[in-house]
């Protein structure tokens, strides 16, 4: 080599001194150590090296006892390129984490869907593998945009929230549509949707303005909500099946619903009149609710009452005209007898409760030696007074 020690003994190589006194970088003056010889140490490593390679330490071979040029060399490229299709083959080896679904294509085919875990698919170029998020909830705006952080609204959207309705006024109405990725359905959601909030977007902004079309305003402020996110919900979802879209609509939710600002607060007014008329038909509906059976029932207790009275007075009535028919049959069989009866007891009936002093005329016979009829003197008034009152009664029994 240039740098090695000539058979002098004291020339000098680069790093020599005339004199046979320079010293080299492992030694120094004329008694230091022979530098190494950096050929050998060439030949070592490439020996080395061939006997980490499996097939790569022949090296007495007649070809050039080991050169890189040699079969030693195709041998290391063989194995270089193994490595680097191993190292390939592992990068297809990928997770799917909870909440995602692996969906796996081999050459941009659809090949199948693989659950939450390690999993394997041909790597790129020849397989490929999609993990779309079906367990987050997305949220779509329509007619308002929401400030920072979600909360409250940032501006209104007049070109999304003004809708015509069924009487040809206009509505002013926000809402909101909540979706997720159908977990049985996602390869629809990856290779059928290219923009899937623009068309979920698109879709239920077209079916409000369908719903709210055959409506009247009045409905729409009041009491119909409900009813209309339910049948915007129902047809926004029949559309994006029909579509393949891989998408469920979980909520479909009204965040406002009023007249234009311009005429807003008539109605309000109106909307409060309304509010007020139905009150006061609540009210009625109570009043009569509580007064009609209270009505019905004093009627049925006057029916009752009149029921009751007929029967007695028939029964009256029926049991005079049996009795009368028996008096009768007996006034024909003895006339007298009867009409002396009836007398007594007509006599009896009348004079029973009335105060009476009886006078027997034939009271004063001849020869007696008393006065004929009554004295003067009787008090007959207080006589019967006494008969009649209670002491007297007591006195008697």
């Amino acid at each position: 080599m240039l740098w090695s020690n000539q058979s002098g003994g004291g020339g000098g190589g680069p790093w020599g001194r005339p004199g046979g006194n320079g010293g080299g970088p492992w030694g120094s003056g004329g008694g230091g150590k022979t530098p190494p010889n950096l050929e050998d140490l060439l030949r070592r490593g490439q020996d080395r090296l061939r006997g980490l390679i499996p097939g790569g330490g022949n090296s007495g071979n007649g070809y050039g006892g080991g050169s890189p040029s040699g079969i030693g060399g195709g041998r290391s490229a063989a194995v270089i390129a193994g490595l680097a299709v191993a190292v390939w083959l592992a990068t297809g080896f990928y997770t799917v984490y909870p909440r995602q679904v692996g969906i796996e294509t081999i050459f941009g085919r659809y090949v199948g869907t693989k659950g939450e875990g390690l999993r394997y698919n041909f790597p790129y170029p020849i397989g490929g593998v999609v993990k779309p998020d079906v367990g987050s909830q997305n949220s779509i705006q329509i007619g308002f945009r929401a400030g920072p952080g979600g909360q409250g609204r940032n501006r209104d959207v007049p070109d999304e929230s003004l809708i015509l309705t069924g009487d040809e006024n206009i509505v002013d109405l926000d809402f909101e549509v909540q979706w997720r990725i159908n977990p049985l359905k996602a390869s629809d959601f990856v290779f059928n949707l290219q923009n899937p909030e623009g068309t979920i977007k698109a879709i239920s902004e077209s079916a409000m303005r369908e719903v709210i079309g055959r409506r009247n305003i009045q409905a729409i402020l009041t009491n119909e909500q409900s009813s209309i996110a339910q049948e915007v919900k129902e047809m926004v979802q029949k559309a994006l099946d029909e579509y393949g879209a891989g998408v469920r609509i979980e909520v479909v939710q009204l965040v406002s619903v009023n007249p234009p600002p311009e005429v807003r607060p008539a109605f309000i007014d109106v909307n409060a009149a309304q509010q007020d008329a139905d009150t006061a038909q609540n009210e009625a509906k109570t009043y009569a609710s509580r007064e009609v059976p209270q009505a019905r029932g004093r009627a049925s207790q006057i029916f009752q009452q009149a029921e009751a009275y007929r029967t007695k007075a028939t029964a009256d009535a029926t049991g005079q005209a049996a009795r009368f028919s028996e008096v009768y049959a007996s006034y024909k069989a003895a006339p007298a007898i009867s009409r002396e009866r009836l007398f007594l007891e007509t006599m009896e009936k009348v004079l029973g409760s009335v105060n009476k002093v009886i006078i027997d005329q034939n009271g004063a016979q001849p020869g007696s030696g008393a006065a004929a009829g009554v004295l003067p003197v009787l008090p007959l008034t207080e006589f019967g007074a006494r008969a009649q009152s209670p002491a007297a009664t007591g006195a008697a029994r």
